[in-house]
Formats: structure tokens, sequence, C-alpha cells
């Protein structure tokens, strides 16, 4: 069995499982409120398949209109790849759709087969070397080669459809018949390739597959918001930002995390110089822009003084300061240079567990392509088909998934709010344990597959047996970290912190104190 073939049972496995998160974009520390899990299926789209789809949308507005194909494309192109929007304009007013898109109508063509001046270089030309687009201005074949050519290399990709018209300075578009009779090959690529992208970037269902080089997309029908895709490669992304998926985490604590990651935040020495912490809830955040000394640390909504770390209200602009100047002592270097030691130090601790379980999803994701030839050989020393063996699939496929939950847990643990910290750090500490033992307990199950490759070694029902126990941990294992990523979204609300219980028992016991004296 070649590795075309596994990869397409992979393909099959691997594509259709979306899980919805919540739509809103949250604060930094805030997590998402529990919802509902739904499922939608992914289709991977090569570079054919899109271009199959294009060309059928341009095929089928065409016959409803009448234009051409090239002129199809220009109006498609207009209205954002919109069918039904470019149907409807071009009924309800074709004369306004032609001016906007630039598709002129002449009112009598030449006919004459005489010499022609060509309108941008003014050199006489024969009637085979004058080409026009629907304005009519006969222009010479090196002068179209030259202006498309022009435009496409030096413009950027989003104008190209704003430049491309006529060169004789009119509102006439350039459609794709000029651009195939006059660009090079090279330039006939690149505008077909932003015709594709055009195409992809401006669907709701269809996102270009988020990896170095891939030319695939992925359509998600019916599209149901932000959400975690399975898809080709084994790559899990989120439909919403793009990004690998980051479940537990919204989109933007996830951004800021991989931000951090890129910024060299382990080096005190850059935590010093570009950040300073909030007095309030010790979280370290950067620089304002403006290079104003008033700072607003978003977590916790506190505003204070960069230069000297307190209290705005205290010495800002209605205490007689401004925003650039402040007149107050400021903590000694030494002072600082700790707290940032500190913070870099906290985080190359998370990092470090992130780094970790990275490095276990590779070697997951190694095994995975072994299976190849283990599958293979139990098809046919167990007498299963290779669709009956998928659950092997299955399990090593939710390892690398409840390891990917594992990695994100750690920049979880990064952003916990200051104020209930320890006892829910505490908490993940100890759940994260519980996960990671029972996601040994499936990999020490999926290690006793090379036993049953020859089947002499085992009795014939130990196959059996091993099949169910490999379902079950598998279901097990997933039912485990769907409720763990349900806990974490949901801000470990269930969790209390130990500040809220003492406060609760010295509240209660001073009612009941107070109820006693009322008594006597």
């Amino acid at each position: 069995m070649d590795h075309s073939e596994v990869n397409k049972r992979l393909d099959k496995l691997a594509i259709g499982s979306v899980q919805s998160n919540d739509v809103d974009v949250i604060e930094e520390d805030d997590q998402t409120e529990d919802t509902p899990v739904q499922r939608s299926y992914a289709t991977i789209l090569t570079e054919e398949d899109i271009q199959v789809r294009m060309e059928s949308d341009i095929q089928r507005l065409s016959d409803r209109t009448s234009l051409s194909i090239a002129e199809a494309t220009l109006l498609l192109s207009h209205y954002s790849w919109d069918f039904k929007e470019s149907k409807n304009k071009w009924r309800d007013d074709a004369k306004s759709v032609r001016e906007c898109v630039g598709l002129l109508e002449l009112d009598s063509p030449s006919d004459d087969k005489e010499a022609f001046v060509c309108g941008v270089c003014i050199k006489s030309q024969p009637p085979e070397n004058i080409a026009s687009v629907s304005c009519g201005h006969r222009i010479c074949t090196y002068c179209w080669t030259s202006h498309i050519n022009k435009i496409i290399n030096e413009k950027p990709a989003a104008q190209w459809f704003i430049w491309l018209k006529c060169p004789a300075s009119c509102s006439a578009s350039i459609g794709r018949d000029m651009i195939e009779s006059f660009a090079s090959d090279e330039e006939k690529s690149k505008y077909y390739q932003y015709l594709l992208r055009s195409y992809v970037d401006h669907r709701e269902t269809m996102k270009w597959y988020p990896a170095g080089g891939s030319c695939c997309a992925i359509d998600l029908t019916p599209y149901s918001g932000n959400s975690d895709v399975s898809c080709l490669h084994l790559l899990r992304f989120c439909w919403n930002c793009r990004e690998e998926a980051h479940s537990p985490l919204d989109c933007k604590t996830a951004a800021k995390w991989l931000a951090i990651n890129a910024s060299g935040n382990q080096n005190p020495n850059w935590v010093f110089e570009n950040t300073v912490p909030c007095p309030q809830c010790k979280r370290r955040i950067e620089e304002n822009q403006n290079c104003s000394l008033k700072m607003k640390c978003l977590p916790c909504n506190y505003d204070f003084c960069w230069h000297c770390h307190g209290d705005w209200t205290e010495h800002g602009e209605g205490t007689g300061g401004d925003l650039y100047t402040c007149k107050s002592d400021a903590a000694s270097s030494d002072q600082l240079w700790n707290m940032a030691e500190s913070a870099a130090a906290r985080y190359r601790e998370y990092y470090g567990n992130w780094d970790s379980y990275e490095s276990l999803i590779n070697i997951a994701k190694a095994k995975l392509q072994k299976l190849d030839t283990d599958i293979q050989t139990l098809s046919n020393t167990q007498l299963e088909n290779v669709s009956q063996l998928k659950f092997i699939l299955e399990a090593e496929l939710q390892i690398i998934e409840c390891t990917r939950v594992l990695k994100w847990t750690s920049a979880y643990g990064y952003y916990l709010r200051e104020d209930d910290k320890l006892e829910k750090l505490n908490f993940l500490t100890q759940t994260q344990v519980d996960a990671m033992i029972l996601l040994d307990k499936l990999e020490d199950c999926l290690k006793t597959l090379p036993l049953f490759v020859n089947p002499k070694r085992l009795p014939e029902n130990n196959f059996k047996d091993f099949r169910n126990t490999l379902t079950d941990l598998t279901s097990i294992t997933r039912k485990h970290y769907e409720e763990l990523v349900k806990d974490l979204e949901n801000g470990l609300a269930h969790v209390v912190s130990a500040a809220s219980i003492r406060s609760q028992i010295a509240y209660n016991g001073e009612a009941s104190g107070s109820g006693s004296n009322h008594d006597d």
C-alpha cells in the first residue's frame, strides 16, 4: 500500500470534526462561555477543484447574462464573487453595472482594414497588430504587452482590477481574454493565481488551508462560526483566525501567546526594556505605542504610571501632571530588574511545557505515518478490511489531539488571573496530571499493536480484545478531554478561591455573632 492510499484514509478520518467555540472576542484573561458542541463537515479542495468551481460560477453568470467569459469574470470579481448579487445587479440595471465594472458599449465598431495609429505610442500599425477592449481604442500589441505586464509586476494584486484599464486613459476594463493574449507566461500565472485567491477569500464557507506552501482550501458547509477544523495532513486549525487550533484559549489570547513566543520574552533584558508589571494584578504589559506614561492594564482595567507605577488618578492630568512627565520617585533599577527576571523565568517555565508537548505531537504524527505498514499487515493477517481497522488510526489521532490540548493548557495557565491564580493553577496542574495518565493508558494499549502483526504469536480472540480495549480507551479519553476543554473555556468557574472561602466564613461568622448579640 503506497502513502497516497494511507493519506486518503487519514483524510477521511480526520476531516469532518468541527467543534464550535463562542463567536464573541473577549478580553485576554476571560475564558469563553461553555457552548454546545456542533458538528459540520470539511471538504479539501485542491487548486484544480477551486478552478472548477470558479469557472462553473463564471459560466453560469455568462449563460444568465449573455456576457462573454471574460466579461462575466470581471463582473463576478467586481461584486466579490457573489453570484446572486452579480446576477441581480445586472438584471436590475445593466447599463449602470457596465459603467461600474468598465464594460463599455460601442455604438458602431469599426471594420476598417487599413493601417491604424496606436493610441499610446502614436505609431502606424497594421490591423493584425492592433487590439482594443470595450472602449474601442486602438492599441498596438507591443503597448498592450508592456501595459499589462507592468501593472501585474508593479502594482499590488488587490489593485490589479483598478489599474487594468485601457492604456488610452479611459475606464474600460481589461479582461482575462486580453491577459491571455498579451501577458507573459509568468504574468498569466500570477493573474490566475490571484483570481483563485480572490475567489476563496470572498467566500464565507471557504478558507485557504493554513500550511506553508499549500495550494489547498477548506470548504466548510454549513458554516458554523469560530471553529476548530481537522483537515488534510493531520493539521487542526481554527476556522476563525486560521492559526493552529488553540482551544481552550480564545483567539485573542492565543494570538498574544504566539506573539510572546516570537518576541523573545524569555530574555529578561527584553522584558526589562519593553514591559512593566501592573501594580494591581502583577501582569506585565508592553509600553504604549504613543510613548505616554499613562498605562492601562486590560486584564484588571487599572490605570497607572509607566515610570513610577503609581495610581494614575493620584498624579495624572487631574493633579497638575501630564501624559509625558512624572515627578514621583520610580522603583529602583534593581527592583525592576528582579521583577523582569521573575517574569521571564515564569514565561520560560510555561513555554518549556508547551515545547515539550509540541515534541510529543511530532512523535505521535511520525507514529501515525508508520501505521501504514502495520495496517496493511493486519489487514492480511487478521482477515480484516482496511476500513475495519480505522479504530487504530482514531486512537493515534486522539493522542495527537489530546496532546495538542495539553500544549495549549500551558498557555492557559500562563494567563490565569492573579486574584484566583493559586487555586485554579493548582487545580489545572492536577487536571493535567490526570489527563496525562489517561493518555498514557491509551498509548500503552496502542504499543501492543506489533504483537498482532504475526497471528501465530497470540490467540485469535486476543485481537478482538485489543480492538475492544483500544476503542473503549479512545472513547473515554475523548470524552475526558472534551470535558476538560469545556471546564477551561468556562474559566474553571467551579473552582472557588481560598480567599473567597475565607471571606464567606468570616461573613457568616460575623452574621452569626450579630444574631447572637441580638438574641441576648
